[in-house]
């Protein structure tokens, strides 16, 4: 069962949802979200990746910007506010969004200091920042058969490094999806999820993170990418 899931390859991420394994994935995520920000659903909500399976139901404002990649292109449905956004220019007027999720979002961008500069400056000051991002060590980033396969995962150090360079504060770090997606077809995965939530478990297959913005650091700069050199002018006297 293990092997032919390995060797499956999730088409996108409208397909997977729509799968049992998809469905039971985001029961569990979901779970672990309400428990970390309970009050999402009376914010101002920007979910960017491919956030539709993650957005309250009855959420006051939330919308849905999925980022333009393969695994992000097709849309949830009954979502009512959606668009696609590239990563490093997000098209939101600054300091608008009190809460902003990131699910899907940080493996597929060019840049991640670029993506969370872009972050930062459309969340208010006290706004929260929740990223699900899939864990190098997990075994959810080395099969093809989820989303969280595709694009590239990150470690414990280089997500805080990445926050701690773009000006947020990290408040809370745990991990989720401690059952092999292989199992979540015929399982829900509940126990294998509260048991790793005690235990810490340092195979989970995402990380999620809730950060808040470092406000008393000023805008993140990023470095030049190229200079153009101008020659010297040097008047001689006629």
């Amino acid at each position: 069962m293990l092997t032919r899931l390995t060797r499956t390859r999730s088409e996108d991420a409208a397909t997977f949802y729509g799968s049992r394994t998809g469905t039971h994935t985001a029961a569990l995520l979901n779970q672990r979200l309400q428990a970390l920000v309970p009050d999402l659903q009376t914010r101002r909500l920007l979910g960017i990746g491919y956030p539709g399976p993650y957005l309250p139901s009855h959420a006051a404002y939330a919308v849905s910007a999925r980022l333009q990649h393969p695994q992000t292109q097709n849309a949830f449905p009954h979502i009512a506010q959606d668009c696609m956004v590239d990563s490093g220019r997000l098209p939101f007027d600054d300091l608008s969004m009190e809460a902003i999720m990131v699910i899907h979002g940080m493996e597929f961008t060019r840049s991640a200091p670029d993506f969370l500069r872009s972050i930062w400056k459309v969340m208010t000051d006290d706004g929260v920042l929740i990223l699900v991002v899939p864990n190098r060590s997990g075994c959810w980033a080395h099969t093809n058969a989820t989303p969280f396969g595709h694009g590239t995962p990150f470690s414990t150090g280089q997500i805080t490094r990445l926050l701690e360079q773009g000006l947020f504060r990290i408040e809370q770090h745990t991990g989720a999806l401690m059952t092999p997606p292989a199992l979540l077809s015929g399982l829900s995965g509940a126990l294998p999820e509260r048991l790793g939530k005690i235990a810490r478990f340092p195979c989970a297959g995402v990380h999620i993170v809730l950060a808040r913005k470092n406000i008393y650091a000023g805008l993140p700069l990023m470095e030049e990418k190229s200079r153009v050199a101008i020659p010297r002018q040097v008047a001689e006297p006629a």
